[in-house]
C-alpha cells in the first residue's frame, strides 16, 4: 500500500496526538509543544535566562531547548533535526536551578518525518543558561515517510 503525502501528514498528527494522550498517562493537557523557530529569543532573554520554577515551566524549557529555541542547536537524531518537541511535566526529574541538570520524557518530531519518545537532559551553567542537551536512544513511534 503506497501512502500519499496527505496520509503521511495525517499519520504524523495522529502519532503526536497519541503520544500526548497515551504516552504521557493523561497529563498531556500540561505538556508543552514547541515547534522550532516559533518562539524567537530576544537579546535580553538570551543574556538573563529564566530558570523555571515549576514542572510545567521546566517541561516547556526542555521542549524549547530540544527544538532549538532555547539557546542551543536543535537535537539531531542523525537523519534530521528536531522541529517540534512535547515534554511531559510529570516526568521532569528535577526543577531547574543554576548549575544543575534536569530531564523529562519528550515526544520529538524530527525533520526527516520520524517521531520519537526520548528522555531529554539539559545541563545549566551557574547563571541558569543551558550548556548542553542530549536525548536518550528512545523509542521510534513513527518512521520517516521514506522508510
Amino acid at each position: 500500500m503506497k501512502l500519499d503525502l496527505r496520509d503521511i501528514q495525517l499519520r504524523k498528527v495522529l502519532a503526536i496526538a497519541a503520544l500526548g494522550m497515551a504516552g504521557f498517562g493523561g497529563v498531556a493537557a500540561c505538556a508543552s509543544t514547541v515547534p522550532a523557530g516559533a518562539q524567537p529569543r530576544s537579546p535580553a532573554s538570551a543574556l538573563s535566562p529564566a530558570v523555571p520554577t515549576t514542572h510545567e515551566g521546566a517541561a516547556r524549557t526542555i521542549a524549547r531547548i530540544a527544538a532549538g529555541n532555547g539557546g542551543l542547536a536543535a537535537l539531531n537524531n542523525g537523519s534530521g533535526r528536531a522541529v517540534m518537541a512535547t515534554c511531559d511535566p510529570g516526568t521532569v526529574s528535577n526543577r531547574s536551578r543554576a548549575g544543575a541538570a534536569m530531564s523529562a520524557s519528550c515526544g520529538i518530531q524530527y525533520s526527516d518525518g520520524s517521531v520519537w519518545r526520548q528522555t531529554v537532559t539539559v545541563s545549566f551553567d551557574g547563571l541558569g543558561g543551558p550548556v548542553t542537551d542530549r536525548a536518550s536512544l528512545g523509542t521510534e513511534l513513527l518512521q520517516p515517510a521514506g522508510g
